[in-house]
């Protein structure tokens, strides 16, 4: 404990004192029924966060508005109807150890529910489109309206007290929402006493803070999340965040959260792998020298040695530790009982809070429990003992049904082909800005070692082999290959490399290269090879995406996919989109592109990345064998980690020997 003293200390804001320095902060999970009641699988997740010890959850953003509500995965708090169940959710945070926060938003510009006669449309201060909205022009709010959504905050404030909260946190950070808008230049072009300069600009946010302090009492915690700078053009500034943060200590706030940025750019609100630990934590401590109240920093801040390093240095009063502590909920209580080996770590690949976003469930590629609290995970199993499972495959699926099989005690051996560990997973981590994938992939490997998994590498699994190892069941999770598709691999070009061999250095690469398929390998590809700065010189790499789909990296909605596209446009990689291949020559490439033939001469270098294909063939072979034959991952078909890993989760909890 001495080693994170700091973290682990309480801290007392407003009367209440929370036992330590490291905080959940707001993140949506979508578990919410289409009409803002949280669901049972909410309840069991925050529940499940409090349990690992931190000292506050700040239970995601609520609604306040019944008719412009900002999605249907948003929790309702617009009515007496919700109390009930968002009371499960605080008692669910208190069973497990930590104190509740509720965090409040108006939607404003950004109601996203559509066709939908109960939603009146967005609000703003002035009719300036949202970027997650730009087909909406807002209505203007009027002085009526701003009373009346006042009164939402502070109805809404007191069902926050009726069901038990410990504190209520305000956002106005982002450019997000009604208030995040209305203190932005971008959006409040107003002329009245609303509008103008910031002062003019804070003083309806100051009125609704005002308010709700009337309405709830001296001794709540009341905080505020805010940008420390939107870092747009007419955005907030950091000057213009430390008056915003002086203006709401007198208003009555008690803490500040200081988070980043806007929805414009959103790799700024959520800075995916790659991104330096603790990345706005030097704009908190500006911040926190300009109030005498706690300041609290947010921003990849995974390593709790950095947490504790920014405490001691006074830099911030409380570290907000999101997709780290959806990784591993534990953390707090495992630095405290000094198992800082055994922390899962968070890998930046932002799936949990993409997922949620776009309400397609809440996901984790390293902690599969998560998302998934109220089904339970893999429990020790006595019975277990002795019965062997043999995995075949030592990609993320592999590692990860291994180590919960060992988890259920079961015996464990796990073969892979190859001499190392890890599959597309260890690959994975080769392009810029993804070292923290090795992190997972050398977390997993200690795992399934300090579980005495049996593991054998350089070994081949065929029919005959699992037959002589006599196991009770069968993981099979081979993964995937590249696809080697013939008419480029047998084009007569010299020099044709497959994407897997070029992102690893096993290939001689030139320096006029095209790359074949735009998806996340070759866009991953093309980054890595090309030169880290452009600057016109002679002789340098020229690198060309050819993508036949309309927008490269299509289906990746993830904050990184943004930071690889302006690092592709910054190296100056030509990207063709709705291009396809004609012909391959021995040194050029000639393709069609909005009806137009078009020749690449001086080629030297093809790579193909178009696509990955499953390996599978065992499957079938081992149907005759009277044992269950489970397969996951890739080798059912070619997807995302966190799918690999929570479906060898799901295979081991309901395999029955």
């Amino acid at each position: 404990m001495e080693k994170f003293k700091k973290a682990l200390s309480p801290i007392t804001i407003n009367k209440t004192e929370f036992k330590n320095r490291l905080w959940i902060p707001p993140m949506g999970t979508s578990a919410v029924k289409p009409d803002g009641t949280p669901t049972d699988e909410m309840v069991a997740y925050f529940n499940n966060m409090a349990k690992g010890g931190a000292g506050a959850v700040v239970i995601e953003v609520a609604d306040v508005d019944e008719h412009r509500r900002y999605n249907s995965t948003v929790i309702g708090l617009f009515d007496d109807k919700f109390v009930p169940k968002y009371k499960e959710i605080i008692d669910a945070i208190h069973d497990g150890g930590s104190k509740a926060i509720s965090q409040l938003l108006h939607a404003g510009p950004i109601p996203l529910i559509k066709n939908d006669p109960t939603q009146y449309g967005p609000l703003c201060a002035s009719s300036v489109p949202h970027i997650y909205n730009l087909n909406a022009i807002p209505q203007v709010i009027t002085k009526e309206q701003m009373a009346e959504i006042k009164q939402m905050y502070i109805d809404a404030a007191l069902r926050v007290v009726k069901a038990g909260a410990d504190g209520i946190e305000i956002h106005c950070a982002h450019n997000h929402g009604l208030l995040g808008t209305f203190v932005s230049s971008i959006h409040n072009k107003r002329t009245d006493e609303y509008g103008g300069n910031l002062s003019c600009r804070m003083k309806y946010p100051l009125e609704i803070v005002e308010a709700i302090r009337t309405a709830v009492g001296p001794d709540m915690v009341l905080g505020v999340r805010i940008s420390d700078s939107y870092d747009e053009v007419d955005g907030l500034t950091l000057e213009d965040s430390c008056r915003m943060s002086r203006m709401f200590e007198k208003a009555g706030i008690n803490y500040i959260h200081a988070s980043h940025g806007s929805l414009i750019s959103i790799a700024n609100i959520q800075p995916p792998h790659g991104s330096p630990q603790g990345i706005f934590a030097n704009r908190a401590k500006v911040i926190k020298e300009a109030v005498n109240i706690p300041v609290g920093t947010i921003g990849r801040i995974t390593d709790p040695e950095i947490a504790e390093e920014l405490l001691e240095t006074d830099v911030a009063d409380i570290i907000f530790m999101g997709r780290a502590l959806i990784a591993d909920p534990e953390l707090p209580n495992k630095i405290k009982e000094g198992r800082e080996a055994d922390i899962r770590p968070c890998i930046g690949c932002n799936e949990c809070v993409t997922s949620a976003m776009y309400g397609n469930g809440f996901y984790c590629a390293m902690n599969t429990l998560s998302g998934h609290e109220l089904e339970g995970g893999v429990v020790y199993d006595e019975n277990n003992k002795g019965k062997k499972v043999l995995v075949i495959g030592g990609g993320p699926g592999g590692l990860e049904a291994a180590g919960q099989a060992a988890i259920a005690s079961y015996d464990v051996t796990l073969v892979e082909k190859a001499n190392y560990l890890g599959g597309q997973f260890e690959l994975a981590a080769y392009p810029p800005t993804k070292q923290e994938f090795a992190c997972g992939v050398k977390y997993l490997i200690n795992q399934v070692e300090k579980h005495g998994v049996d593991i054998r590498l350089n070994t081949e699994a065929t029919k005959e082999y699992v037959v002589d190892m006599k196991p009770d069941a069968v993981i099979v999770a081979t993964g995937g290959q590249p696809i080697e598709a013939k008419w480029i691999t047998e084009s007569g070009h010299p020099n044709v490399i497959g994407a897997w061999d070029a992102i690893r250095g096993n290939a001689n690469i030139g320096i006029n290269i095209v790359v074949i398929g735009g998806g996340l390998v070759g866009c991953e590809c093309a980054d890595m090879i090309a030169a880290p700065r452009y600057y016109r010189k002679q002789y340098a790499r020229k690198v060309t995406v050819i993508e036949m789909k309309d927008y490269v990296m299509i289906d990746d909605y993830t904050p990184q996919r943004d930071q690889l596209m302006t690092r592709l446009m910054d190296k100056n990689v030509d990207i063709l989109e709705g291009a396809a291949v004609k012909e391959i020559s021995a040194d050029s490439i000639t393709y069609v592109k909005d009806g137009e033939t078009k020749t690449i001469k001086h080629v030297d270098t093809i790579i193909s990345a178009v696509g990955t294909q499953s390996v599978n063939g065992l499957t079938e072979e081992l149907k005759v064998l009277d044992i269950p034959v489970i397969t996951i991952g890739d080798a059912v078909a070619p997807r995302k980690i966190h799918l690999a890993t929570r479906e060898a989760a799901e295979a081991i909890k309901k395999l029955k020997i």
